[in-house]
């Protein structure tokens, strides 16, 4: 997965991600300004980027001050990441896996969190990821999440897309405040190989956040 990955992939649920990297560095694509926002209010602290693909988000975070945590089920992703990481000489601030974010668990909590365009088709796999990314959260943290929008895009199979309905409800189900929910156009970020696509299409985005718990809003 990863960040706006170009929507015709996506309807693939059995697409060969890998073959979408270079795994050289080349590919790492340029930071989502609309994701990375809510972090710009929070000190730096830890950061999860779930699915993130070739690092243009995890390593701008790093380049702010976190210390991030990347995952991505490509290894090739995952070796773009770290050879754009070792060049900016952000290694020491980025921990990377190669592991499918349905079936992955942190061993810590996070500041901020964030899902670019990478969530699996609706089923087991999306419930499993978006649990992962809500019980994340420390308190007070944040979560940045896109995807694209069932209800405006014209290509994907049954279950592939989101909509707001469905984000808001499964985050605040556990136990997250919604502070932004939003329908709109966002650029596609263009892979080797796939230049004639589309460059833009309908995105759903939604920034939510974990509430610090009671004793500590009391003081």
């Amino acid at each position: 997965m990863t960040h706006h990955t170009h929507p015709t992939l996506a309807q693939h649920t059995d697409f060969d991600w890998d073959g979408i990297y270079r795994g050289d560095g080349s590919d790492t694509a340029a930071p989502d300004p609309l994701l990375l926002a809510p972090a710009e209010s929070l000190t730096p602290g830890r950061a999860l980027d779930l699915g993130c693909g070739a690092g243009g988000n995890a390593l701008a975070l790093a380049e702010r001050g976190w210390r991030v945590t990347g995952v991505d089920l490509s290894p090739r992703a995952i070796a773009s990441t770290r050879t754009t990481a070792c060049a900016r000489e952000l290694d020491d601030r980025i921990e990377l896996a190669v592991a499918d974010s349905a079936t992955w668990h942190p061993e810590t909590t996070y500041e901020f969190a964030l899902s670019s365009y990478a969530l699996p088709p609706r089923g087991p796999s999306r419930t499993a990821t978006l649990t992962t990314l809500a019980t994340a959260l420390a308190p007070g943290g944040a979560l940045a999440l896109g995807e694209w929008d069932e209800e405006a895009c014209d290509w994907g199979n049954p279950g592939d897309l989101a909509t707001l309905d469905e984000l808001t409800g499964a985050l605040t189900r556990h136990g997250l405040q919604i502070v932004r929910a939003d329908r709109r156009p966002v650029p596609v970020h263009q892979h080797p190989g796939h230049e004639q696509e589309p460059t833009e299409d309908h995105a759903v985005i939604v920034i939510a956040r974990r509430p610090h718990d009671t004793l500590e809003t009391t003081h």
